[in-house]
């Protein structure tokens, strides 16, 4: 059982009215209730952090909206790497984080319009956008493919994030030419 949804390559999409846009302060609730749907935790300690986002000029959140309910979540951080990093720690950049649609939302294609809303801010911001992946989400491996990401390595560490080692993979696009 590797958490992720399962994945269905091929499986027709289902067509749907959604509204991508910037995350606001009434959509938070729903984003925290998301993201802890996936990563366990609290609810309220997550609002928090999405609060502090909303005010970071060096992030972003992405919502999926059909209706008035918030049905996807996908976030944009800034790294900077610390001079006394180790040399396995990701680079500096802006990275892609925290995909996630509600299971009664999938194969709707509003990942896709998140990746798409997420590099569209980044690419004004940067030339270039990382993203790292669990190996065992064969979904978001293939979204970042077909938005030309490729693979920088599997050595690699990310402060704060929960990452195995040899789990995930790093990968990187630019953005000049999306």
């Amino acid at each position: 059982m590797s958490g992720f949804a399962e994945y269905q390559p091929g499986v027709a999409r289902q067509t749907v009215d959604v509204q991508v846009r910037p995350g606001e302060l009434r959509d938070l609730d729903a984003c925290a209730e998301l993201i802890v749907s996936r990563t366990h935790g609290s609810a309220a300690e997550r609002r928090e952090r999405l609060v502090a986002d909303l005010a970071d000029p060096d992030k972003y959140i992405s919502v999926a909206v059909v209706g008035d309910e918030v049905v996807g979540y996908g976030g944009v951080i800034r790294h900077e790497l610390k001079p006394d990093d180790p040399p396995t720690t990701a680079p500096t950049g802006y990275y892609l984080i925290g995909l996630i649609v509600s299971p009664d939302w999938r194969r709707h294609g509003i990942g896709e319009l998140l990746m798409r809303d997420r590099i569209r801010w980044t690419a004004e911001r940067a030339d270039a956008v990382y993203s790292f992946v669990n190996q065992a989400n064969g979904a978001i491996l293939d979204l970042n493919k077909r938005f030309r990401f490729t693979e920088v390595t599997r050595d690699f560490i990310f402060p704060g994030a929960p990452l195995k080692p040899g789990t995930c993979v790093l990968l990187r696009a630019d953005l000049t030419d999306q």
